[in-house]
């Protein structure tokens, strides 16, 4: 606990607005801070969905943080509908904390609260504004990352930086590792900001729109390995989809998804192309420039396995013609390039 923070007393009434795991260690902080109790008024999350087989209906991490802990959740299906800014404005709150809501609001949300509304954005802003950032993160190799709180504006995440950490990117880091990191790290930055603006010390820094770069959203096709790219970018597109959504592959005319990887020196040959197989480790396959080596992969209709495992299944592995991909050619797109 930060001792440095003071009891918050100009700002009472909070609206939080969250949806995924992300959002959850943010929401526990304002509710068990000792030094700034922020027990939201409201919670704004996105509506249930329908997932599975059974398409049954799935609440959201939020949603389920909230009825374990007896706070109003509020789920409209458009949050920028007339209905919707008057519930929230007939809470009058001082302030809006949204982290991974998933929705962009509208100006008239934006002018509710009294201080403003402030947004949880892990990335370094202005790099990689939009939907998935975490991802373009790892897809672009970066050696740093860390989270932005910023004053919400209408245009999608540019507006004022009120505080901004910096974390440093492992080697062994993948998108969930740095999903957790980056969401437990938020929750104190966003207790930060809000100590700033509570006591009205907050110096906000305008972003450059020179240096801004954006993310997408992470569509299937997107997913899909192509290897006619080198060792390295194959590598940091498996680590930014994993565990899941994980990058995906063929062998066999069956889809195979890759959890694992690693750069493996020494070795060069046609992409896609399996080299060898190295008992207990993995199945070694070429690329357009190296090699990598597949540690973890998920078969279709199957559960998640060591791809020494799955290279027991297939004994003829190494025959001339056995490749992982198809014959479908990769997306003109580079992967890993925010435009």
């Amino acid at each position: 606990m930060n001792k440095a923070f003071k009891r918050v007393n100009r700002i009472e009434n909070v609206i939080f607005m969250g949806t995924p795991n992300f959002a959850v260690p943010t929401l526990l902080s304002l509710i068990s801070n000792e030094i700034i109790p922020v027990i939201p008024v409201l919670v704004v999350t996105r509506p249930d969905k329908k997932r599975g087989r059974g398409l049954k209906l799935s609440i959201s991490p939020v949603k389920e943080f909230c009825l374990n802990h007896n706070i109003p959740v509020f789920q409209p299906q458009n949050i920028n509908n007339e209905d919707a800014i008057k519930k929230i404005g007939s809470y009058n709150p001082d302030l809006i904390i949204a982290a991974a809501y998933g929705k962009i609001v509208s100006q008239k949300i934006l002018g509710i609260p009294k201080f403003g509304c402030i947004n949880l954005h892990p990335s370094l802003l202005p790099k990689y504004r939009g939907p998935s950032p975490m991802n373009w993160t790892l897809f672009n190799g970066e050696k740093e990352t860390g989270n932005t709180v910023f004053f919400m504006t209408k245009k999608m995440d540019a507006g004022d930086i009120i505080y901004q950490s910096k974390m440093k990117i492992l080697p062994e880091d993948n998108y969930g590792s740095l999903q957790k990191k980056l969401s437990e790290q938020g929750a104190d930055d966003v207790m930060k900001a809000i100590s700033l603006i509570d006591k009205g010390i907050a110096k906000t820094i305008p972003q450059d729109e020179n240096l801004a770069t954006f993310s997408r959203f992470i569509d299937r096709d997107m997913r899909k390995i192509c290897w006619t790219q080198s060792a390295e970018e194959i590598t940091n597109h498996i680590r930014g989809l994993a565990p899941y959504p994980a990058a995906f592959t063929y062998f066999q005319k069956r889809e195979i998804k890759i959890i694992k990887a690693k750069l493996i020196s020494d070795f060069q040959g046609e992409s896609g192309q399996v080299l060898k197989t190295v008992k207990n480790k993995g199945i070694i396959v070429g690329t357009q420039s190296g090699a990598i080596l597949l540690e973890t992969v998920k078969p279709e209709g199957k559960k998640e396995m060591s791809a020494y495992a799955f290279s027991l299944g297939h004994p003829d592995i190494l025959s001339e013609n056995k490749r992982f991909g198809d014959e479908h050619k990769c997306p003109e797109k580079e992967i890993g390039t925010p435009h």
